[in-house]
């Protein structure tokens, strides 16, 4: 879903042995290499946690080094949101991902990020243009250690990212137990990195190791139960879980109760704290209620819109609504959320980054002192209200 949120994206997914293979990857491959070329443009590979993606993403960029191409490789498995990162940084003219984003695990792709992509694509060239089509080789090459300057580490800048955008101190001081679900992704180990260095705060991850199945679950919170985090919340008392997906994208807040709270919810919840505390302003891009959550059928918000003073938008398509603001208009929302689960902080990104709604998410429950469960009921007190 955040092809749709920005103009500069294609991807192509596939199942493993049917149609995702090493011939496709490099077929595909070369075609983008073509285009690059001919626009004189370098290129970031990056991959996730998914089967054998590191070696696919080094057979990329070796393909791509061959044919004339400026190509580095990250030195890990990278959440989008630090690649997103890294393109605003002009670490490279555009990225190629070895990823499916957050499809099953049977699922593997590529996705093109690059700020113009005229010229470029992931189509395969015909067979009868191909110099690949018929080849037979399809080892990967030798594994070895790369040189240094072919490997870009691309999550330290992302977490020095976070730490200006988030007040960590006032996290790390105010004494909160956090879980977090990294759903065996890209996302594993950023949280401890950033609240673990001191204070009180305790960040504990579960499902952190990469596993290319993704514990044989839909790697998005939208899709899994998440019910090894509620319980873990729940019975340990704790004050706040996080579910993150395997991109880094889409994120799931659980409260102290073990009970999930719907998308809706939680972009209200976040875009009224960015309008009291930090005095952002803009439009809320929120999806409906679920039909079985506590805001159900609200039609309308008009006494949360009067006591923050924004105005909701999007809740019968966000997405849209979103496309819309980012890339017709170019302005960008206070917040945009959507079903699934997916967060753009627009002061700070054009993107989901449900690591950064995350660690605000961590902010906001900070300075109420560790108590979500008196936001959310505030909140549902005054929308029903209306």
């Amino acid at each position: 879903m955040i092809a749709r949120y920005r103009p500069y994206v294609q991807a192509w997914e596939a199942i493993y042995t049917a149609t995702f293979t090493l011939d496709q990857v490099r077929r595909r491959g070369a075609t983008l290499a073509e285009g690059l070329l001919s626009r004189g443009m370098s290129c970031l590979v990056a991959y996730d946690t998914r089967f054998m993606g590191a070696l696919f993403a080094r057979d990329l960029r070796a393909a791509l080094q061959a044919r004339g191409v400026r190509a580095t490789l990250s030195a890990a498995p990278t959440p989008l949101p630090a690649l997103y990162h890294a393109l605003d940084q002009r670490v490279a003219d555009c990225a190629i991902v070895v990823s499916a984003n957050n499809r099953p695990y049977c699922y593997n792709g590529l996705v093109l990020l690059a700020p113009d992509a005229t010229g470029l694509t992931l189509e395969p060239l015909p067979a009868d243009r191909d110099p690949l089509a018929g080849r037979q080789e399809t080892a990967f090459p030798p594994v070895g250690d790369l040189p240094a300057d072919q490997l870009t580490d691309l999550r330290t800048p992302y977490l020095e990212a976070l730490r200006n955008a988030v007040d960590l101190d006032l996290i790390r001081r105010t004494s909160l137990t956090i879980f977090v679900d990294a759903m065996n992704g890209t996302a594993a180990g950023i949280f401890p990195a950033l609240l673990g260095e001191s204070g009180q705060t305790r960040a504990i991850e579960i499902n952190r190791e990469p596993d290319p199945l993704f514990n044989r679950v839909t790697p998005t919170p939208s899709a899994a139960g998440l019910n090894r985090l509620k319980k873990i919340v729940r019975e340990s008392d704790s004050h706040l879980g996080l579910a993150l997906s395997a991109d880094g994208t889409a994120l799931a807040v659980i409260d102290k109760n073990g009970e999930q709270l719907d998308p809706a919810e939680t972009a209200l919840l976040l875009a009224a704290y960015l309008a009291r505390q930090h005095r952002q302003r803009g439009i809320l891009v929120s999806p409906a209620p679920a039909p079985d959550t506590p805001l159900a059928g609200l039609p309308r918000l008009a006494a949360w819109e009067d006591a923050t003073g924004l105005r909701v938008e999007g809740m019968g398509d966000p997405v849209a609504r979103l496309t819309e603001l980012i890339i017709r208009e170019q302005t960008r929302p206070l917040l945009g959320a959507t079903s699934e689960g997916e967060v753009i902080i627009g002061r700070y990104a054009a993107y989901p980054d449900a690591i950064l709604a995350g660690l605000i998410c961590a902010e906001m429950v900070a300075r109420n002192h560790g108590n979500l469960r008196a936001l959310l009921d505030a909140q549902r007190d005054q929308i029903r209200k209306a």
